[in-house]
């Protein structure tokens, strides 16, 4: 009788294989994102005015960046992740600023999980900051297409963001 009743559900739904493995296995569990990280470091950026001046009255704009959100999809049979990320720029006017708006330079990079650093592109933000006020921020969205090859999955990745600082703002945040 079993026989019988697993022929039938087979012949309405499509292959015999896949029908048995699921009435026992159950749906396929989602695959795991890259993990996002922000490079220690590189979460906070200080522009200066130009000139030799580093105190606290030559400071242009300050910004720090953090991921809000994020989610994945693998596509092409599961060769490839798709991640989506939204990060967010926030920006303070210091008093040696000139304009209501300043581009932040930040980058994106895909790794392994060893650190070995697979990919990177450098992007520009402009915050625009309303007249009169201090503060902004801006919300950027961004994409990376990851391939997979062998049995790796988006565990097996991280994807670091943070401000693409020069070798001077480098040594200032310590």
């Amino acid at each position: 009788m079993l026989a019988g009743s697993l022929f039938a559900v087979s012949a309405c739904s499509g292959s015999f294989d896949t029908d048995v493995m699921s009435i026992f296995s159950g749906p396929k569990a989602p695959l795991p994102c890259p993990q996002v990280e922000v490079l220690p470091g590189a979460d906070a950026i200080t522009i200066f005015r130009e000139g030799v001046g580093r105190d606290l009255v030559d400071v242009r704009f300050e910004g720090v960046i953090t991921p809000v959100s994020g989610e994945c999809q693998y596509v092409d049979d599961e060769t490839a992740v798709v991640a989506n990320l939204i990060l967010r720029i926030d920006a303070t006017k210091g008093p040696a600023a000139t304009s209501q708006s300043e581009d932040f330079p930040f980058f994106v990079a895909i790794a392994q999980r060893d650190g070995k650093i697979l990919a990177k592109k450098v992007f520009s933000s402009p915050v625009e900051i309303a007249e009169g006020r201090r503060r902004g921020a801006v919300q950027e969205e961004i994409e990376q297409r990851i391939p997979l090859t062998g049995i790796k999955t988006g565990y097996d990745y991280v994807i670091i963001i943070g401000f693409q600082l020069t070798k001077e703002q480098m040594g200032l945040q310590s």
